[in-house]
């Protein structure tokens, strides 16, 4: 088969660079590794697909040489992306945090949306077509299969996601694509992840849930604090507040967390919570000590963290010293944060192609005439909440635009 422009990789970033290059005039063809076009889409936001955040902009990404890519996103905003969406029929809702979702809450909205645009424009789907070599030959691309399937083409946008989620397509075979071409690839990390933690720091804690705020701090230096859901588990932390903050995790050697388990109160307001519950609580034991006040379990291991050895001790022994100890526990829980739980369970990879071989105004490459890139693929990762897909589509969009041209 021979075309003008051969997209690799079925995903976010390829569907709108193939969308948008075949909306020049140009004969498209996706190559989709997996048996499914856009098999990660449908798994973000929880099935309802965070597709983009009104607050992205070039301060929630982070990459090296990460401020040439701000034209990007700054001509294909998340307005833009809600107005592409809307012309394919989709209702965009915004909700807290600046989060965008379809209307309908399902993903596979997105996914059709795309697939069906696509259709109309006449660009052809391979699917189970998964790359195992790209040659340029003069001014044309040869693209192999592994099944022996050929594809001539143009132009290449390579789209191919990163190393996460490899079960959905992901599987780090486009960063070995690029190194072929003459690329190289910078340290890749997992982001948007669990993370693991020192044991004694959670140990018995597994499957207890609440509300929290978290600091991050990189190498004794105070970074961001998020709030949200924390969860306990047997190797460390997760929910929806860690996936939030574990960005930091491929920025800093040595990482931390403070935990506030008490965010309603300030340190004085808990200090005096806790002089009057000494007084009324006064002929009990700290075993029952935080009964009402917070998930009884992490009550009493924070009260062994603080300093108190025995939870027989009577409530009215307290000396103001120990409640200090207590509100600190209670305010400023420190975690160190050890690794992530790895590529498997990460929902973006840190780390790509370096933008520095790339034309970051139109995502050619410098070493290659003709290949482009767009998406995961390049050194670029954003914050969680909407912020990576809508570098996919920005980036899709400016290298569908080049390489329609």
């Amino acid at each position: 088969m021979t075309t003008e422009v051969a997209i690799i990789g079925g995903g976010a970033a390829g569907f709108v660079a193939a969308i948008t290059a075949a909306k020049s005039g140009k004969k498209v063809v996706i190559l989709e590794r997996k048996e499914r076009v856009l098999k990660k889409v449908l798994v973000t936001g929880n099935g309802r697909c965070n597709m983009t955040n009104v607050k992205a902009d070039i301060t929630h990404y982070f990459g090296k040489n990460i401020d040439s890519i701000e034209n990007i996103l700054d001509s294909f905003t998340p307005k833009d992306t809600m107005e592409f969406f809307n012309e394919l029929g989709i209702i965009c809702n915004e909700e807290e945090r600046g989060k965008v979702y379809p209307l309908s809450g399902q993903a596979a909205s997105i996914v059709d949306a795309l697939r069906f645009e696509a259709e109309k424009l006449g660009i052809v789907t391979e699917t189970e077509f998964y790359v195992r070599k790209v040659e340029k030959d003069g001014f044309k691309f040869k693209i192999y299969s592994e099944d022996k399937r050929k594809i001539e083409a143009n132009r290449v946008i390579l789209a191919t996601g990163g190393q996460s989620y490899h079960e959905l397509g992901s599987n780090g075979s486009g960063y070995e694509i690029a190194k072929e071409l003459g690329h190289s690839i910078t340290k890749l990390s997992p982001s948007i992840v669990q993370l693991k933690t020192e044991k004694y720091q959670v140990k018995g804690l597994q499957g207890i849930k609440l509300d929290t705020a978290v600091t991050a701090y990189g190498d004794n230096e105070k970074i961001c604090t998020y709030n949200g859901e924390l969860l306990f588990t047997d190797y460390g932390i997760s929910g929806n507040v860690i996936f939030n903050i574990s960005f930091v995790m491929p920025l800093y050697k040595n990482v931390e967390f403070e935990i506030d388990f008490m965010k309603k109160f300030d340190y004085n307001e808990l200090y005096d919570i806790l002089k009057k519950r000494k007084k009324i609580l006064g002929h009990l034991t700290m075993e029952q000590y935080f009964n009402g006040m917070i998930n009884k379990k992490l009550g009493q291991f924070l009260a062994k963290m603080s300093g108190i050895e025995k939870l027989s001790k009577p409530v009215n022994t307290l000396s103001d010293d120990k409640i200090r100890n207590l509100c600190d526990v209670l305010k400023k829980y420190r975690i160190n944060v050890l690794e992530t739980t790895g590529f498997k369970n990460a929902q973006v990879t840190a780390g790509g192609v370096p933008l520095d071989e790339v034309n970051t105004e139109t995502l050619e490459s410098k070493k290659v005439k003709g290949l482009y890139f767009a998406g995961e693929v390049l050194d670029v990762y954003g914050e969680c909440g909407g912020y990576n897909l809508q570098w996919a589509w920005a980036s899709g969009h400016r290298a569908g635009e080049s390489a329609g041209n």
